[in-house]
């Protein structure tokens, strides 16, 4: 069987398909092509997992995208979604997403100390002890379960106006979460930020061609990867703290007052419409572009 280019979150891969657009499932049209999505995204995080050994910080970047991605469009059927399926759902994306955080941060200061140093970044040595080895073992049964839960799904009746109505209560919250940094600049606040924009990412991804998408996922995106920088030169100024003096806390520090003024510049552009104003597009844009609508929420 030929392999076929698959794009779901954000990256181009060969994924073989047609087992899943196979599968039986039932509802509408949107209903269907979520499911798929959603489905889609369980099951390639076991290849991530599978690939751990020979590409660890790769395949951990993968799976951690794939997990957000996934939460993020759960949120968008939430209201077809089973209050108990959907936490658990949620509660074992969220643990594979963190099950390689400490690694993924070890990686990350590394990185960020050679470059602030001036150095040459020193390859992280990956040990195979028996802690990983359960670890790994763990993720793999998580994501057995994750992927069964998924395909069960078959969000029956969903709606264009409830997936809009998702879709805006991420873009509040959004901008809930940046008046709140303006108010209080802190770590913190600016971490949690993070979470609605890059919620915003994924399903503005997933619901292009619709009108206003495609632009609100390039701000999302530019503005998401801000936060996180900003965020890692917060653990690497910790770090650092504790570690190797002052050295270079002064030019960190520099950096993030540089990134916070990128930040609100970003995120005038990205919530600057109103809620209202947005539904009423995607609303018109379903009514009367229906072709467009048909090629939202796809694998392309």
């Amino acid at each position: 069987m030929s392999q076929k280019r698959k794009e779901v979150d954000g990256t181009r891969e060969p994924a073989t398909m047609r087992a899943m657009k196979e599968r039986p499932t039932s509802g509408t049209p949107l209903s269907r092509r979520f499911c798929l999505v959603l489905l889609h995204l369980a099951e390639e995080a076991r290849r991530d997992l599978d690939s751990l050994a020979a590409r660890p910080v790769r395949a951990i970047h993968a799976l951690r995208r794939r997990m957000k991605n996934l939460r993020a469009l759960l949120l968008l059927v939430k209201p077809r979604t089973p209050k108990a399926a959907r936490k658990s759902i949620n509660a074992l994306a969220g643990s594979l997403k963190d099950a390689f955080s400490e690694l993924r941060d070890a990686h990350v200061i590394s990185t960020l100390r050679a470059k602030f140093s001036g150095r040459r970044e020193s390859p992280a040595k990956t040990e195979i002890t028996p802690k990983a080895v359960m670890r790994n073992k763990v993720a793999k049964a998580d994501v057995t379960r994750l992927t069964r839960m998924v395909s069960k799904l078959d969000l029956k009746g969903l709606s264009w106006t409830e997936v809009f109505d998702g879709y805006l209560r991420s873009y509040r919250a959004g901008r809930k979460a940046m008046k709140m940094c303006k108010r209080k600049p802190a770590p913190e606040t600016f971490h949690e930020w993070r979470r609605p924009v890059k919620d915003l990412f994924y399903q503005s991804q997933a619901l292009q061609p619709l009108d206003g998408m495609k632009a609100r996922r390039r701000w999302a995106d530019k503005l998401g990867d801000r936060l996180g920088m900003l965020n890692d030169l917060h653990l690497l100024h910790a770090e650092t703290k504790k570690s190797c003096g002052s050295g270079f806390l002064k030019d960190i520090s520099k950096t993030q007052r540089a990134l916070h003024v990128g930040i609100f510049k970003m995120a005038a552009k990205l919530f600057g419409e109103s809620p209202r104003k947005i539904a009423g597009e995607l609303e018109r844009c379903v009514k009367f572009q229906p072709a467009s609508a048909t090629l939202a929420v796809r694998q392309t």
